[in-house]
């Protein structure tokens, strides 16, 4: 089994000004630092005007039941996949999250559209773990945490966007 997770927030940021976030490697930084991220290194970051690419591992605090924490730890070591594909005011992109010593992972789909004066930037996930008894516990776990981090994204960008637009 896996859970799924879908968000939908709205930006005041045309798509070029989210593509133009996006393709700057320091806003990814910035971004995950911001988290509470440590460790974070990039093994790829490319970008062009119809292409992005990032590939980081980071270290992410990890905010568990003590079951979780006697599995995983107090911080997970992530590594981190995305890429983002453009075609005029329509964007679609994939994420890949792999945690260190918990099987299973999330996969997800993004999608950035023009909306109004502004886009929105949709994105559904497949969370699965895959440890007998105590997987789906943890996928639950992992959904409140992605939701956590979804609403800390939104605020984080909205700010870089006011600051870098």
């Amino acid at each position: 089994m896996s859970k799924k997770f879908t968000n939908t927030d709205p930006y005041d940021a045309s798509v070029d000004q989210m593509w133009a976030m996006l393709s700057d490697e320091g806003y990814w930084k910035a971004k995950y630092e911001a988290l509470g991220a440590t460790n974070v290194t990039f093994t790829a970051f490319e970008a062009s005007d119809t292409e992005i690419r990032v590939v980081n591992e980071r270290d992410v605090p990890a905010d568990l039941p003590s079951f979780a924490k006697k599995i995983v730890g107090d911080t997970n070591h992530t590594t981190h996949t995305e890429t983002y594909s453009r075609a005029g005011d329509n964007v679609a992109g994939t994420a890949d999250i792999r945690i260190k010593n918990v099987p299973g992972g999330m996969t997800g789909t993004y999608k950035i559209a023009s909306s109004g004066d502004g886009s929105t930037w949709a994105a559904d996930y497949d969370i699965k773990v895959s440890i007998p008894m105590v997987g789906g516990k943890l996928e639950g776990v992992m959904k409140d945490e992605t939701a956590s981090n979804f609403k800390q994204e939104k605020t984080f960008n909205d700010q870089w966007l006011a600051n870098n637009a």
